[in-house]
């Protein structure tokens, strides 16, 4: 016996529709983030690894590693 599909959820060719639709859709030239969540995350990340590697260079270097 299959199971019926709920009626509060959308069909499966709406969902289909709704995934051609935003695959279509280009994001700004250049940009690789669809989130600017994701972009800010990033670069906080990015910016703590650079501070922490030259931070640590200069430990090295004081310490004479």
């Amino acid at each position: 016996m299959a199971l019926k599909r709920p009626s509060f959820l959308p069909s499966l060719d709406e969902l289909e529709q709704q995934a051609q639709s935003r695959s279509s859709q280009r994001g700004r030239p250049g940009s690789h983030f669809d989130h600017p969540t994701a972009k800010a995350l990033f670069v906080a990340v990015l910016a703590l690894t650079v501070i922490a590697h030259v931070v640590g260079g200069v430990v090295f270097l004081v310490l004479g590693h």
